[in-house]
């Protein structure tokens, strides 16, 4: 005899009353996606590991899910989705621009298991292919934003954008040369204090005032619309086209009606080394959480794959994180599995009208059951009960006998009789 077997760490069990929750959360993503017109795809869970390579390099494999399949190819289990993206837009040279794409799956990454990040998790992932416009950056923030409009999650979620170029320039016009060593520490700005901030800069080869300057510079933070005068003071000349664009964006983000959600922060640089301009990141604006999810452009990563260079800017969404926030603000569970018609059989005399009763709800959308282990009136009635069943149609031989069967309603325990050839329409209405 074996001991219990139990589940790995980092994944996870749903069973329905969880799912239920998850499944409302994952339909809110979807539909908004659905709205702005991006279009479902479906992808594989696993791909050749050198797909990753190219990419990210070995750093990422050490925290991937690899091995060997029985033809001896090295294979991984996906970490995220962009990559595959990209090999199927290189694939295919007939798709008209823009390509919209989205995608809910489950990804896989071996990492240290904490609050708001597991080893499997749910991700979708939105992108636009094929454009470069400012237009197409501000639908994918509109879209990410417009989630959380709908979650009642637009005062507790801001979007903090940057441009990574005009960030580069910035630094380059105040005498930095170590942009790349710079870069990776204002990644992490947020976790460090000041005087941390200021010592891992003169670490990777800034002197103080440069670092300093770095300092005051990634700073800059507010509104979009605010802040853009102090940009242009702070640009080079060859930078002024990267401030007119982040104008443009704000500009762009106000006629979707989510500029309140948005501000400028030149601290986020997002450390995925292939974003080429736009970052951003969605974040609990009472700082209690982590980054909810980001996303950005990232313009020459498709043509790492194949021969075209396609431009691309997207974001993949963070459930776990997600729903971390939503606990905050005890809004989850979102929703309680139930049942909304619960067909209760007096006698087995009557179970082939119960069942006809079942068969004409469902077919106008209703979740019903029925009994399926012979139970009696009692026990049918707790059963009805322990499923959350909103209503009981009960079906019994007198009440048909006089053309009649009874409704019971959970929630308040009344009783009505109604004619029997009158169900559907009263349940339905």
């Amino acid at each position: 005899m074996t001991d219990e077997i139990k589940g790995l760490k980092g994944f996870y069990d749903r069973y329905p009353e969880d799912w239920a929750s998850w499944r409302k959360l994952i339909d809110t993503v979807e539909n908004t996606a659905k709205e702005f017109g991006f279009r479902e795809i479906n992808a594989p869970s696993v791909e050749k590991a050198d797909l990753y390579r190219v990419k990210s390099g070995e750093e990422l494999m050490d925290q991937m899910y690899n091995f060997e399949d029985k033809g001896g190819r090295e294979i991984s289990l996906i970490p995220e989705q962009t990559p595959t993206r990209a090999r199927l837009v290189q694939q295919r040279k007939d798709l008209k621009s823009p390509i919209k794409w989205f995608d809910t799956s489950k990804r896989w990454r071996y990492e240290n298991v904490q609050r708001g990040r597991d080893r499997e998790f749910f991700q979708t992932d939105f992108d636009v292919f094929g454009v470069d416009s400012v237009e197409a950056d501000a639908e994918v923030i509109a879209a990410g934003a417009t989630i959380y409009k709908k979650l009642d999650l637009d005062d507790r979620v801001n979007f903090l954008v940057n441009d990574r170029n005009l960030l580069e320039s910035i630094l380059e016009a105040h005498g930095i040369e170590k942009t790349e060593e710079a870069m990776k520490v204002i990644d992490d700005k947020e976790k460090m204090s000041s005087e941390e901030f200021l010592e891992e800069l003169t670490d990777v080869g800034l002197g103080g005032d440069q670092a300093e300057q770095v300092d005051e510079i990634t700073s800059i933070s507010g509104q979009i619309n605010e802040q853009i005068s102090q940009l242009r003071e702070q640009a080079p000349e060859d930078a002024q086209e990267a401030v007119d664009r982040m104008e443009a964006l704000s500009e762009t983000l106000e006629a979707y009606g989510v500029a309140e959600m948005v501000e400028l922060d030149l601290s986020i640089v997002r450390g995925l080394a292939y974003y080429t301009g736009l970052v951003f990141e969605a974040f609990d604006s009472e700082g209690e959480l982590r980054a909810l999810f980001g996303g950005g452009r990232y313009d020459d990563l498709v043509g790492l794959f194949g021969g075209q260079d396609v431009p691309a800017v997207g974001f993949a969404f963070g459930y776990s994180t997600t729903i971390e926030l939503l606990k905050k603000e005890d809004r989850w569970p979102l929703k309680e599995v139930e049942t909304e018609v619960y067909v209760l059989t007096v006698s087995d005399s009557v179970k082939d009208k119960g069942m006809e009763y079942a068969k004409d709800l469902r077919e106008k959308g209703l979740t019903v059951e029925t009994d399926l282990s012979s139970r009696g009136f009692g026990s049918q009635l707790e059963y009805a009960d322990s499923i959350n069943a909103k209503r009981v149609l009960i079906v019994g031989e007198r009440d048909l006998e006089n053309d009649e069967v009874t409704i019971k309603h959970m929630d308040s325990g009344d009783e009505e009789n109604i004619g029997k050839d009158e169900v559907v329409g009263k349940l339905t209405e």
